[in-house]
């Protein structure tokens, strides 16, 4: 057991979680759900239980630890955290050279002068100065656009055609029809959307940082060219403005820094605007070099505060941003949730191995602990029909056996959206201690009209609230239902994971005998 657990989380140590949640969520027979229930219990209580209870995050990022630690040990190798860790070193750096070389290259070029005609003024102003400003401020409203949006730049449009080339990739590959496809894409659509906070401010700043390249290599590029070669900057136009008019708008551009430094350090004269305008009838025998030469200053200034600063402004609040997203992460999605129930609620290990020769289940291997309160209390949705004959008090007692917890109240509902809006209404007004559970039939085809309801269901709750779905089988004929097998278990799984809900954690019934 690591002596001093990493709290902190990143990239690399969420893509671990994933890949580990992952492989644990795809034991589908209630053999290995049982066994995913002891290894979690015995890490919670052997090594990671404390008084008071740790907080969410820290738990599962300790838990994360120990399943690194007990998977070397194993002589696992090749976790992704490993290989998302080397990108994000490496890729800033190469964002940030490769921006520096295309910037010391546009500048560079227009630069380029050989001494028969001098540089034109408003070309470079434009390339050097108004490009690299008028594309930090675009960058600007990203982040804007990301909050009126919830998260998805795409809009529906593209979120609609980028699920059916994941459809059709999913038939070509494996053969399997469409739905393949599809369930891979709303997987992750589904995962990807827990962590959009985080990704988009690493996405920005990642921008940010080649910005901030291609800005040092103009100005750079700048400020070398003027140390070792004679620059000329002149300026011309066919439209009706004058020295004074081209005067005044240096003045207005050069506002930021003239505090700082003063004519012509910080913008030319008057007498050096008019000196270099160029009127090509009269050639360039007329002008000074020292007219020509004053605006190198004035670029030098302008590249350094409307394209380099800007960016690295840009770049401290994406950096706080991203402080601020890794903060925020909640881990309520419907894996990290199951996971926490399996470490903080006893559960019973039934089997054939465990029963008396009288047939008895035992009691269970381990003594119950107090379960988190908000895994505690449950509001129900059941399907009428199984609802008939006076099963409500049957049903109440089964569900709190299934989940170590109290149901508060069970609701019969029609599976329909405009009927039950009355019952969907009430749920979306419950307080976020109450769990929302809806059962259904596993062993019947997974329909559209449930995806429908589900999806209304989520509307009504909101996009984070936690949504249970427990996937019943059959009568067993003693009044009991026994848990939906292994092949419709997992086919009910995979047209759910087309919905791209984070928050809807799907189980199994559990038999309570065998």
């Amino acid at each position: 057991m690591p002596k001093n657990f990493q709290e902190r989380w990143d990239l690399a140590a969420l893509a671990d979680l994933e890949y580990f949640l992952t492989r644990d969520g795809d034991a589908d027979e209630e053999e290995e759900e049982e066994d995913l229930v002891v290894r979690d219990r015995e890490l919670y209580r052997g090594r990671l239980e404390q008084s008071p209870p740790l907080p969410r995050r820290i738990l599962l990022r300790r838990w994360l630890e120990l399943r690194r630690e007990a998977a070397l040990a194993r002589g696992e190798e090749g976790f992704p955290g490993a290989a998302v860790a080397a990108i994000t070193r490496l890729l800033p750096l190469l964002l940030f050279g490769g921006a520096l070389v295309s910037g010391a290259g546009l500048a560079w070029g227009v630069l380029a002068y050989a001494g028969a005609r001098p540089i034109n003024l408003f070309v470079a102003l434009l390339l050097l100065v108004l490009l690299p400003f008028l594309s930090a401020l675009a960058s600007v409203f990203l982040p804007l656009a990301r909050r009126l949006t919830g998260g998805d730049f795409s809009g529906p449009v593209v979120t609609a055609l980028t699920g059916a080339l994941f459809s059709r990739l999913g038939r070509f590959l494996t053969g399997r029809g469409k739905g393949r496809g599809a369930s891979l894409w709303g997987s992750l659509r589904a995962r990807s959307g827990l962590h959009a906070g985080l990704m988009g401010w690493l996405v920005f700043a990642w921008m940010q940082l080649a910005g901030l390249g291609f800005a040092l290599g103009l100005w750079l590029t700048v400020l070398l060219r003027g140390w070792v070669a004679d620059l000329a900057f002149s300026w011309q136009t066919t439209a009706q403005v004058s020295a004074e008019q081209v005067y005044r708008l240096a003045i207005w551009i050069a506002w930021p820094w003239s505090a700082l430094a003063s004519p012509p350090r910080s913008h030319p004269t008057l007498a050096q605007v008019e000196g270099s305008r160029v009127f090509l009838k009269e050639g360039l025998e007329h002008l000074a070099s020292a007219d020509l030469q004053a605006w190198w200053y004035f670029l030098l200034w302008a590249i350094l505060v409307y394209a380099f600063l800007p960016r690295l402004l840009l770049l401290g609040a994406a950096l706080i941003g991203s402080a601020r997203a890794r903060g925020r992460l909640a881990f309520t999605d419907a894996r990290c949730e199951a996971l926490l129930r399996r470490m903080r609620q006893g559960q019973m290990r039934i089997g054939k191995e465990h029963a008396t020769s009288g047939g008895t289940a035992p009691l269970a291997d381990y003594a119950e602990a107090p379960p988190a309160p908000e895994l505690l209390r449950l509001r129900v949705l059941i399907p009428e029909e199984l609802l008939a004959e006076g099963r409500t008090e049957a049903w109440r007692a089964a569900l709190g056996e299934q989940f170590s917890g109290e149901v508060t109240g069970i609701e019969a509902v029609r599976l329909d959206e405009e009927e039950d809006a009355a019952v969907l209404s009430a749920l979306a007004a419950e307080p976020a201690g109450i769990s929302p559970v809806l059962v259904l039939e596993g062993w019947q085809p997974c329909i559209t009209a449930t995806l429908e309801y589900l999806k209304a269901l989520r509307r009504a709750l909101g996009r984070e609230r936690l949504l249970t779905l427990v996937l019943v089988g059959r009568d067993s004929g003693e009044g009991m239902r026994i848990p939906t097998p292994a092949q419709e278990f997992a086919i009910w799984r995979g047209r759910l994971a087309t919905l791209g809900d984070g928050a809807l954690l799907v189980r199994n019934w559990r038999s309570t005998h065998d």
